[in-house]
């Protein structure tokens, strides 16, 4: 029996194109190596044109949900809307502002800004931000803007519980500066208030498994 298979085994490859004896080849190796029995299970999955070779792909990101902000009419001036306040007549209250975003996003004022709806993810493993915006699909994909931060934050203006975090976490956003130049910018609860910074997208530093990342929906 096993003799009139290998006859008829060889017959069939004698008949193959040469481009494919390769395959062939490779494929005997591979079957009568230490890992045969797996190759032989999928391989038989194959034929029978199901499912093989399910690869789980190692992820950054936990997709949570996602929030739709409301359009906004006319400018959105970031000095008129960040600004450290923590009194009980406090639009948002915000205990601190960094320097890194005071230099660079407080003299920025976005236009036009329509209605969006941007994604929100947790961090599983602690990365670096170029690794978390190529997960998230490049640049374009993880742009958000100040005027979306803080619609954000001035729906939990006092550190209710809702989309952003706010158990002393970082929420981050990439927005870019008023030079064009993408940032990490972060908002966390403390202080009696949100707390906001900016980091430079390229520093040498993981954010934390448990922030929240939030970028554009489509």
């Amino acid at each position: 029996m096993a003799k009139d298979m290998l006859g008829q085994a060889v017959r069939k490859i004698v008949d193959l194109p040469n481009d494919r004896l390769g395959i062939i080849c490779d494929l005997a190796e591979k079957l009568g190596g230490d890992s045969g029995q797996e190759w032989f299970t999928e391989e038989k999955k194959f034929l029978r044109k199901e499912k093989c070779w399910t690869v789980v792909i190692d992820t950054i990101l936990e997709f949570v949900g996602n929030i739709m902000i409301p359009a906004r009419i006319g400018k959105f001036v970031a000095k008129d809307h960040f600004a450290v306040d923590t009194s009980r007549k406090a639009r948002v209250k915000i205990s601190y502002l960094g320097d890194n975003f005071r230099d660079n996003f407080l003299g920025k004022t976005e236009r036009v800004i329509s209605e969006s709806v941007l994604r929100y993810d947790n961090i599983k493993k602690s990365s670096r931000d170029i690794l978390i915006i190529n997960e998230l699909g490049g640049d374009d994909k993880a742009k958000t803007t100040l005027f979306e931060m803080f619609a954000l934050m001035e729906m939990q203006a006092n550190g209710e519980n809702g989309h952003l975090l706010a158990n002393g976490y970082a929420n981050i956003f990439y927005i870019c500066d008023m030079t064009g130049i993408l940032w990490a910018v972060f908002c966390r609860w403390g202080g009696g208030g949100w707390l906001v910074h900016a980091c430079s997208v390229g520093r040498p530093h993981d954010w934390f498994d448990g922030y929240r990342v939030f970028s554009r929906n489509s």
